[in-house]
């Protein structure tokens, strides 16, 4: 009976010392969030390359609107003449049209797509030299996760956790 009382308080202790270590590595665990939206934002780089990206935005925007305002011409004159015009001249004016309006088109659609090119060039270097802040902040402060405060699966956090000002002061420090 010896043995079998022994095996229990054996196999009972050995259970509390196999989940000692994951209840007190639970209680040290820190969590930390991030704005990384406001971070990129707020930073000085961010605000270099946001004003960046805006004048090259209000470029293509007035070249495009020139080219609207042209268009916008065009019809307008068309609709105008239409009823006094032979069938060949209406038919080529609606062609010249059409090909301006495809044309215009094509322009803002390879405008959008150079603009997400040059916001992705702008700000994929700052957040990177800001997720190494975080990395740094993170191993210093002992955090063992750092969560994105917008995504997903964050609901509600104490706002003691957020370190969106701490990281936005060590990476404005490093002079980027």
């Amino acid at each position: 009976m010896k043995t079998v009382s022994s095996v229990r308080i054996a196999a009972v202790a050995l259970l509390a010392v196999a989940t000692l270590p994951v209840a007190v590595r639970a209680a040290e665990t820190k969590i930390a969030v991030v704005d990384l939206q406001r971070a990129l934002n707020e930073s000085e780089a961010g605000k270099r390359a946001k004003s960046d990206f805006k004048v090259r935005a209000d470029k293509l925007e007035s070249q495009l609107k020139g080219q609207k305002d042209e268009l916008d011409r065009i019809k307008n004159d068309f609709e105008a003449k239409q009823s006094v015009l032979k069938d060949e001249e209406r038919r080529k004016l609606a062609t010249d049209f059409e090909k301006k309006r495809l044309d215009l088109k094509t322009k803002f659609e390879e405008a959008q797509g150079e603009l997400a090119k040059r916001d992705q060039e702008l700000t994929a270097p700052i957040m990177k030299g800001l997720q190494e802040t975080i990395k740094q902040i993170a191993e210093v402060e002992g955090f063992s996760l750092v969560l994105e405060s917008n995504s997903a699966g964050v609901v509600y956090h104490l706002p003691s956790v957020d370190i969106t000002d701490r990281v936005l002061s060590a990476y404005n420090a490093k002079g980027n």
